[in-house]
């Protein structure tokens, strides 16, 4: 039988041949992990050609593949979670066909380009039942975590953080796309920028967005790096990337991060502890309540009136982003309530802040923003289904997982509430339905 782009097929190998010295032994690698391998250690190359292709690119890529091999593309009848994630990709495309006064055909397709991709990719994994040993994924990742460390080393200490005008990425230079407006929100994302060169944060700190379009985004990556490492039982490798981990999410200064993954951790300890599971869910309740005050613009007003010092400490760093968003997601909600939509309003409402485009209504929160605003009740529908069904497939095969594969979702479920997720994201679930403990 030919052998597949991805299938695992030394599945009971053992993984103390995988290494030699620090560097795994490429030969013993199943196919699956050498591209999975190279796609990790690769992101820097996907920032300079522009995170918002890079799906599609892959689905191009492995199209191609299956085509010269097999003069076909071998997929098995799709899973309900797949089917129902390409679905709300064309539902929010339809959205904002209906509702944008003026058509934009790389906003249109984002939609696809994003979500319909990743459901295509998550297709074609689950059609081939391809996994990847944690051991691998871990090493690729700690690669891609010293690199980030190295990258804050050159600009912080060897050329002091100057202020620069960003490069463009090349698929910016392919379609000659305007100048840098950090304003505006199709500008970001078409350049190379490092760091937030007029932005300081906590400590007088510049914000790094390392390879990716937002600090944000490089804080999901960096604490899902850190969550896998926990689960490698060779602590003089998984502590010092954990420590990395730890600094690297401070300097990326996202205060979503700072506050959902202390829960993720507790919530980890309390399983492997074998502690009660009742006791585990009244955390988990909590941190949901705690989040979803954020989006109730009664509770949110209580809270602007009576935050506590604690609260403040964490916040006055970026005092008038804490306030605009607040005032964001009240808005939001409220053009929820009082004017509800089955598919969706399709692009953002109105900036709450004149001539500042990201403080626009259905921005800074997925659940509110994406999903209920620009997605209606029918979006929303269609991504619960897409979520549930994959936390349930992977449930069924939890045994085999590491921890990780499950507390990378809950860390995204948390900060859904008070963020958007851009395409770089849409990688982390598809690499936890890859992660097995020994490649079973």
């Amino acid at each position: 039988m030919r052998q597949q782009i991805f299938k695992s097929t030394s599945t009971n190998a053992n993984s103390d041949v995988l290494f030699q010295g620090i560097w795994l032994r490429w030969t013993t690698l199943t196919r699956a992990e050498k591209v999975v391998c190279i796609g990790i250690i690769c992101t820097p190359l996907w920032w300079f050609i522009g995170w918002g292709v890079i799906p599609f690119l892959w689905v191009v890529s492995i199209a191609i593949y299956e085509y010269l091999v097999y003069q076909k593309i071998r997929l098995s009848k799709p899973s309900t979670e797949a089917i129902a994630i390409m679905l709300f990709a064309l539902n929010s495309m339809v959205a904002y066909t209906l509702n944008s006064p003026e058509f934009a055909p790389r906003a249109w397709i984002n939609p696809f380009l994003t979500w319909g991709c990743g459901g295509l990719l998550l297709w074609y994994l689950q059609s081939h039942q391809i996994r990847v040993r944690l051991q691998v994924a871990a090493w690729a990742f700690s690669v891609l975590i010293c690199m980030m460390m190295l990258w804050w080393l050159f600009f912080h200490f060897l050329l002091a953080e100057p202020n620069f005008i960003p490069l463009r990425t090349l698929y910016a230079i392919i379609f000659d796309k305007g100048a840098y407006d950090p304003s505006k929100l199709g500008s970001v994302g078409n350049f190379l920028v490092p760091y937030m060169a007029n932005e300081n944060g906590f400590g007088g700190l510049r914000r790094y967005t390392f390879f990716f379009p937002h600090p944000t985004t490089s804080s999901f990556v960096i604490g899902f790096a850190g969550l896998i490492a926990l689960d490698i039982k060779k602590r003089t490798w998984s502590l010092p990337i954990v420590a990395f981990c730890s600094f690297l999410i401070i300097i990326c200064q996202a205060r979503n991060s700072w506050l959902a993954l202390p829960i993720v951790l507790i919530v980890r300890w309390l399983f492997i502890t074998g502690k009660s599971k009742g006791v585990t869910f009244i955390l988990m309740l909590s941190a949901i309540i705690s989040f979803s005050t954020l989006c109730v613009p009664t509770v949110t007003d209580w809270l602007i009136e009576t935050r506590t010092n604690t609260v403040e400490a964490t916040s006055n760093f970026r005092k008038d982003s804490t306030e605009i968003r607040n005032l964001i997601y009240q808005r939001t909600w409220e053009s929820v309530i009082e004017e509800p939509s089955l598919i969706g309003r399709g692009i953002n409402g109105v900036s709450v802040q004149p001539g500042y485009e990201f403080a626009a209504i259905g921005t800074e929160s997925f659940i509110l923003g994406t999903l209920l605003y620009k997605s209606g009740f029918l979006g929303t529908g269609l991504f619960l289904t897409y979520f549930t069904f994959f936390l349930a497939g992977l449930y069924k095969t939890h045994s085999e997982r590491p921890s990780g594969a499950f507390l990378v979702l809950l860390y995204l479920g948390i900060t859904s509430l008070v963020t958007e997720f851009d395409t770089p994201t849409v990688f982390l679930p598809l690499i936890s339905t890859m992660l097995c403990r020994n490649g079973e």
